[in-house]
């Protein structure tokens, strides 16, 4: 049996219930919440599994939350209860277009890293959020990790088609 979220892009989820109205509190997990004013259903999954599709009526503000309350067609708050925890995914082609040197963390993970001489380093295997700029987790082949700040100074190319990553090392870094 497929599973219905291979693929699927996660942008939230439903952190609760609003009010008595069947309205439900989403948490945003984009760069792009902007996003969610211009969509008119929502694909709601629990377990793998899609359990709404949700009509968007309105879409407003939490204050001070950082999460959008989403006035739907649930009709009272029992039925928005049942759908806490549920993610809001996506297709990979509806993600909001990047800037142009932007990437989607999905398309860097599994990089090959190379030095500038062409060694390969390793592999991108994960990507640390640091609240500043990312650092990319970079795992050789013997299984030990290395970590590199995504700057200019040691990223020097990112071609997504080729599959490769060329950073510049500095002593000490590697």
């Amino acid at each position: 049996m497929k599973n219905l979220t291979d693929g699927k892009i996660s942008i939230g989820y439903v952190s609760a219930a609003h009010g008595v109205k069947g309205e439900v509190r989403i948490a945003p997990l984009t760069d792009f919440p902007e996003r969610f004013d211009h969509m008119d259903v929502l694909s709601l999954y629990l377990n793998e599994e899609l359990v709404r599709n949700l009509k968007v009526l309105r879409v407003r503000r939490h204050e001070g939350k950082g999460e959008l309350i989403i006035e739907s067609d649930i009709q009272d708050r029992s039925e928005a209860e049942l759908l806490v925890g549920a993610s809001v995914l996506i297709d990979p082609e509806d993600r909001v277009p990047l800037p142009e040197g932007s990437f989607w963390v999905d398309d860097l993970i599994g990089l090959q890293v190379v030095d500038n001489d062409g060694k390969v380093l390793g592999v991108v295997d994960n990507i640390i959020s640091t609240g500043g700029k990312e650092v990319y987790e970079i795992k050789d082949e013997s299984g030990k990790r290395h970590y590199v700040p995504a700057v200019e100074d040691f990223v020097k190319e990112i071609d997504i088609p080729l599959g490769k990553l060329r950073v510049e090392l500095i002593e000490g870094l590697w």
